[in-house]
């Protein structure tokens, strides 16, 4: 299995947080680190160290892409790190890899996530719907269908698996590259947001898709109203009292966002187990921060 994640050097941190906690569950799986940033001067030395906990770094630098100067100044820096991801997998596929999965750089593995590997024996696209049951709570009807998945897309691309020897595996990752090249801009008015919205058409497109349903993978603010965390008798984090959480995604970390959609949702359903898991993740981020990447400004936009 080869794991690969994208940012910018500010998400570092996070990314080292990411590949921590899946190495400790698969030790063997690869993990690349796709990187749409250049080394700061003076950081060099001390970057590249931390860079080497990760199987490999690859930079936008060295990735393939028309005119590619040009197509970086058309992004900001979120478009662009969701945008390599198309032309990464892409290249992943053609160089002969078979299962390959992507995670996004705010999600930590909580418990493993070879049942997933195990679908792709047989299935050449995996996705995660950010609902996979229906909210009954008017303000969670407003907040997480309307506001959030008929406006940002109905799967949540900070996962995505495929199988890259399968045939549909193969098209997948060339449409989704040729979609991401051209369209991948936060563009409400135009119906777009980055790479998410693209992937509502893949259930129409593709038939060989596995749509997870099992609420342990990618829970995160916008679903806690209908995925209740507790924890086992022996201390294992279970969602709905029977499943394993295998991962969550802390997206709007940064902003507050998440943390106060979070608490709009759960209500007294999760007790304190989510309030646990953010306080969790800010003592990892504060053991993994990187002094010198505060407040830094991403090292592409004038070239």
């Amino acid at each position: 299995m080869i794991v690969f994640t994208s940012i910018g050097l500010n998400y570092l941190p996070k990314a080292r947080i990411l590949n921590k906690t899946l190495k400790k569950h698969h030790p063997d799986w690869e993990v690349h680190l796709l990187v749409s940033d250049r080394i700061d001067y003076g950081l060099e030395k001390y970057l590249l160290e931390l860079l080497q906990e990760f199987d490999k770094v690859f930079f936008l630098d060295d990735l393939e892409i028309p005119d590619k100067a040009e197509w970086i100044k058309k992004h900001n820096i979120v478009e662009l790190c969701t945008a390599v991801k198309g032309p990464y997998l892409k290249k992943l596929v053609l160089e002969g890899a078979d299962k390959i999965m992507y995670i996004d750089p705010d999600i930590a593995v909580i418990n493993g996530l070879s049942p997933l590997e195990s679908l792709l024996d047989n299935y050449s696209i995996l996705l995660t719907p950010h609902l996979v049951t229906p909210p009954t709570r008017t303000n969670s009807i407003l907040d997480n269908e309307i506001a959030g998945c008929m406006r940002h897309g109905i799967f949540n691309l900070g996962f995505l698996a495929i199988n890259g020897k399968h045939e549909q595996g193969k098209e997948f990752a060339e449409w989704w590259n040729n979609r991401l090249i051209d369209y991948c801009y936060a563009d409400y008015e135009k119906g777009l947001f980055t790479d998410q919205k693209w992937c509502d058409f893949v259930p129409a497109y593709f038939s060989n898709l596995k749509i997870v349903s099992d609420p342990g993978y990618n829970v995160a603010s916008w679903n806690l109203d209908c995925r209740v965390l507790s924890y086992s008798e022996n201390g294992q984090i279970l969602v709905n009292s029977e499943f394993p959480l295998r991962f969550y995604h802390f997206t709007g970390y940064d902003s507050g966002a998440g943390l106060s959609v979070m608490q709009s949702h759960f209500g007294e359903k999760s007790g304190d187990v989510p309030m646990d898991l953010w306080e969790w993740y800010e003592r990892m981020l504060e053991y993994y921060k990187i002094d010198e990447l505060q407040g830094r400004k991403w090292n592409l936009a004038s070239n």
